[in-house]
């Protein structure tokens, strides 16, 4: 059986910023080709479609943070999502520089015709893993999220060169 790509890289203990962008790519790649059966949303809209559903966060910066885009991105993905009917905007009350973003009933119609593939496929990717994978993931996930805060490295640089 031939090694997948994710192998070799880890036999090859290439960088781990290689490996994550590895995996991230499978499963862009896994979650795209699910949705495209399903409807004609991008990958980032189905995720802004998840995320008003899962009703985690009401106005527009917190869902951007979540998303993890940044704001031309997501602007971008919420005037298209608007201008298809997927979804509707109304002022934030408590901030009026954000949105608040609403499924419309063709975006509720769009979720729950993606949502259980997505929901499958979730059930799928912890399933591969032990109780104790799951849990050492999600603490491995929180310490590289912090370190990967910071941005200065005590290295010895030729400022000529």
């Amino acid at each position: 059986m031939a090694k997948s790509d994710i192998e070799s890289a880890i036999e090859l203990r290439l960088p781990l910023p290689l490996l994550v962008f590895q995996l991230h790519s499978a499963l862009n790649a896994q979650a795209r080709a699910l949705i495209s059966k399903r409807g004609d949303l991008s990958l980032a809209q189905w995720r802004v479609l998840r995320l008003i559903s899962l009703d985690v966060a009401h106005a527009s910066t917190g869902m951007r943070k979540l998303l993890g885009i940044d704001k031309s991105q997501f602007s971008k993905e919420i005037g298209a999502m608007v201008a298809q009917g997927y979804i509707q905007t109304a002022p934030y009350e408590a901030d009026r520089r954000q949105q608040v973003l609403t499924l419309t009933d063709k975006g509720r119609a769009a979720y729950a015709a993606i949502a259980p593939a997505l929901d499958a496929r979730q059930a799928h990717l912890m399933a591969a893993l032990t109780d104790q994978q799951r849990e050492v993931m999600f603490e491995a996930i929180k310490a590289l999220s912090d370190a990967a805060q910071r941005h200065d490295f005590d290295i010895d640089e030729d400022p000529t060169a």
